[in-house]
This record gives structure tokens, C-alpha cells and sequence, in this order.
């Protein structure tokens, strides 16, 4: 069923025979509704939707929240942050040939963006869950600037859930802690940068394998 909320020449959304309308980044658009093929599907085909399969396991556990379209500034592109995580992920990350298809992790992105990354960054956890990210000060490299406030993930692939933070340590401290809640396990983890203003962001950093075992 489809409704058109602002009169007969509004907005067009849902579905009405063959069409289907819907909103993307405040627009209208209108597609045909796709037809079922009997045909089964190609091998690259199937290997094209194994990789958006295991890019969507790791992209799920961040929907909502709105962490990509933070993460990933436009830079004058359309489309949402998530769809631009997930092309990062597609582009730089899927390891493994159909039906193995998996993610490298040290090559995935949690952020991405013009400022310069983390400088020998690390992370090492405690007994508590908590993990301490360190880097090294290189304010003043290119456009890294002093206040650029830390980005810090961890993601645990057995339960595919995700825990982050925009910290209020800043580049210059060098340190952040996060925050694990209940997760525990292995869990990998990513340290980015985000400017002050919140309109730039690094590449992020693989900072490795932690393994949680709370007391």
C-alpha cells in the first residue's frame, strides 16, 4: 500500500502495482518493483552476496546509532555514511574466495577521512574489560591538530556486537580508555580521529586482538 503524505503531487511512498516509492537523504525516488528471476543464481553473483552478507554482520552491529555517517564524512559525496563504511569494507576488507569469504580485520575501517591516523597506536585491556588505547602526539603532522578528540572501537565477532566511544581525550593525551560492558572474549579494536567539529575524520587503526576475561 502506498501513501502520499502532502497530496496528490507530494511524495510518493510504498508500494502501488509495479512501482514502489521511497525517501533516501530527504528525496523521492521511484523504482520498478523487480521481478523474481527462476534462473538460478551466477557464481559471481552468489559470490558478490556472500561478501555484502559478511560486510552486513560487522555493519549491523553499529545500526542506529548513527556512528558511520559520523566516521565517514561526506566530503561532498551522497549517500549515507553506512553505505560508505560498507564500501570501505567491500574495497579494502573482504578476504577469501566463495563460500570463505571473511573480513581481514587489520584491513578494516571504523572511520575514514582526510585528517592524518594514529601514530603507533596500541591497545591492552585489564581485568575489568577496560581497554587502553596509547598513541603518539603527532599534532602539527599535515592537519593533525592537538584537539582531534579519539575514535575507539572494539568488536566481538562471536557475538557480533560492537562497543564505541567519541572519547574526550584528544590527540595530544596520547591515552583513552573504553569501556566494555558485558562483552567478553576475543575482540578486535580500532583507534581513530574525529576534528573538533566533528566534520573530519583519520583512517582508522588496527590495534589488534584483546581477549576479555572479567573478574
Amino acid at each position: 500500500m502506498a501513501t502520499i503524505p502532502s497530496g496528490i503531487l507530494g511524495h510518493f511512498i510504498g508500494k502501488a502495482g509495479n512501482v514502489s516509492g521511497y525517501m533516501r537523504n530527504g528525496k523521492n525516488f521511484l523504482r520498478s518493483r523487480p521481478r523474481k528471476s527462476r534462473k538460478p543464481a551466477s557464481p559471481a553473483r552468489l559470490a558478490q552476496q556472500q561478501k555484502i552478507k559478511v560486510c552486513g554482520e560487522f555493519t549491523r552491529a553499529f545500526t542506529g546509532t548513527g556512528f558511520f555517517n559520523i566516521t565517514f564524512p561526506a566530503y561532498g559525496h551522497t549517500g549515507s555514511g553506512y553505505n560508505r563504511a560498507t564500501s570501505a569494507l567491500l574495497n579494502l576488507a573482504i578476504t577469501g574466495a566463495y563460500p570463505d569469504t571473511a573480513l581481514s580485520y587489520a584491513q578494516v575501517l571504523v572511520s575514514k577521512g582526510q585528517l592524518p591516523p594514529a601514530q603507533d597506536a596500541t591497545a591492552t585491556n585489564d581485568a575489568e574489560g577496560n581497554i587502553y588505547f596509547n598513541w603518539t602526539d603527532n599534532s602539527g603532522d599535515g592537519t593533525a591538530k592537538k584537539n582531534d578528540r579519539a575514535i575507539m572501537v572494539a568488536y566481538s565477532p562471536e557475538t557480533k556486537q560492537a562497543v564505541f566511544a567519541f572519547s574526550d581525550a584528544e590527540r595530544k593525551d596520547e591515552m583513552a580508555i573504553l569501556g566494555t560492558g558485558s562483552i567478553k572474549g576475543a575482540v578486535q579494536t580500532w583507534l581513530g580521529f574525529l576534528s573538533a567539529d566533528e566534520t573530519h575524520a583519520a583512517n582508522s587503526v588496527y590495534t589488534g586482538e584483546l581477549v576479555l576475561s572479567k573478574i
